[in-house]
C-alpha cells in the first residue's frame, strides 16, 4: 500500500534529514514512527504526502509513484497534521460542510462523527473561537470524514483531555482488524505502544529498528529482568554458578532479580528446584517502549 525505497533528503543548507530510508506499510497495519526531535519524522511524512520532494529514492502509494496518483486516488488518503487547515472565520458546521462537499460525504456520515466527537454544541461556533482541544477534535473528524484507506497522523492525542484521549486510543485500536493503513508519529510512547502493531524508530535520518515490541527487544538485545521468590534461603553459590550470561542480584534472603535472556531465569529455577528449594513466585519485569527508546537515546548521547 505504501512503499519507500532508498529515500534520502538533503536540504539546500546541506542538512541531511533522511538517509536511505526503506519502509513499507501494508493494508491493516498501524505503524508508529518515533524518534527524537530532528530525527527526520516530519520530513519523512511530508515526503510521503507529496508536500516535499526527496533528493533521491522512490515513493509509491497504491502501487504508483506518488506524483502519478490521480485525484480519486489522492482522495483515498487522509491526514492529521499540526498547523492551519481550517477556515477560522467560518463555523465548525460550515467547515465540515465544505469538506463533505469536497469529498462527496453523505450527511449521515458527517453527523455520526460530529456526535462521536461531541461537537454538536460547537457546530455554530467559529473555528477561531475553539479551544485547542476542540480544534483537535475537529481535525480528527475531518481526517476520518471520507473514510480514507491510508491515514497519516501527527500527534493524534495532542491537546485532548484525558477522556477524549482515551476515546482516541480506543477509536484507533478499533482499526486494528481493518484494511486501513496508518502511519502515526507521536512523542507519547505509551499511546504508541497501545495502538500500533509495528513501531519504526528513526534517529539521525535513519531507521534504527522496526518491528513489534518483542521484535524490538530482540533486535536491540534488551535484557529481561525476572524476580524469583522462593520458600527458603537461596544458596549463595548461585551467584558464581551463573555468572556467564546472567546478572543476579539478591533482593533479600528469599528473592532474586535475574537479568539476561529468558534462558537465564529458566536455568536458575531448574537449579533451585534441584537443590530442594521451592519456587513460590516468578514475576517478569515489564519492558515498555519508553524503556527501549530511552536506552537508544542514551546510547546516542554517549557516542
Amino acid at each position: 500500500m505504501i512503499q519507500l525505497q532508498n529515500v534520502s533528503k538533503t536540504y539546500k543548507n546541506g542538512v541531511k534529514a533522511l538517509n536511505n530510508i526503506n519502509l513499507s506499510i501494508k493494508p491493516g497495519e498501524i505503524v508508529g514512527l518515533i524518534g527524537p526531535n530532528g530525527a527526520g519524522k516530519t520530513t519523512l511524512v511530508k515526503i510521503m504526502l507529496g508536500l516535499l520532494n526527496p533528493t533521491s529514492g522512490t515513493i509509491k502509494i497504491f502501487g504508483k509513484q506518488i506524483d502519478k496518483l490521480s485525484k480519486n486516488e489522492k482522495r483515498r488518503v487522509g491526514f492529521l497534521l499540526d498547523g492551519p487547515g481550517f477556515y477560522d472565520d467560518l463555523t465548525v458546521e460550515e467547515n465540515l460542510n465544505f469538506w463533505s462537499e469536497l469529498y462527496n460525504v453523505p450527511n449521515d456520515r458527517k453527523s455520526e462523527l460530529i456526535n462521536q466527537w461531541q461537537l454538536n454544541e460547537n457546530k455554530k461556533s467559529l473555528v477561531k473561537e475553539l479551544s485547542a482541544g476542540m480544534r483537535q477534535k475537529l481535525s480528527i473528524v475531518r481526517t476520518f470524514l471520507h473514510e480514507p484507506e491510508i491515514i497519516f497522523m501527527d500527534e493524534p492525542t495532542s491537546n485532548l483531555d484525558p477522556l477524549a484521549r482515551k476515546n482516541m486510543v480506543e477509536f484507533l485500536k478499533s482499526f486494528q482488524d481493518t484494511e486501513t493503513a496508518f502511519l502515526i508519529t507521536s512523542h507519547d510512547l505509551f499511546d504508541v505502544e497501545r495502538i500500533c502493531s509495528r513501531i519504526v524508530l528513526i534517529r539521525r535520518g535513519e531507521i534504527v529498528v522496526s518491528g513489534n515490541m518483542e521484535e524490538l527487544k530482540r533486535a536491540l538485545g534488551v535484557q529481561i529482568g525476572v524476580k524469583i521468590r522462593v520458600s527458603s534461603d537461596i544458596p549463595q553459590v548461585i551467584t558464581s554458578k551463573f555468572t556467564k550470561d546472567c546478572e543476579i542480584s539478591f533482593l533479600n534472603e528469599k528473592e532474586l532479580l535475574v537479568t539476561g535472556n529468558k534462558d537465564c531465569s529458566k536455568n536458575i529455577m531448574k537449579y533451585l528446584i534441584s537443590q530442594g528449594v521451592d519456587v513460590e513466585r516468578v514475576e517478569e519485569e515489564k519492558i515498555t517502549l519508553e524503556d527501549i527508546y530511552l536506552s537508544i537515546i542514551r546510547e546516542d548521547e554517549e557516542q
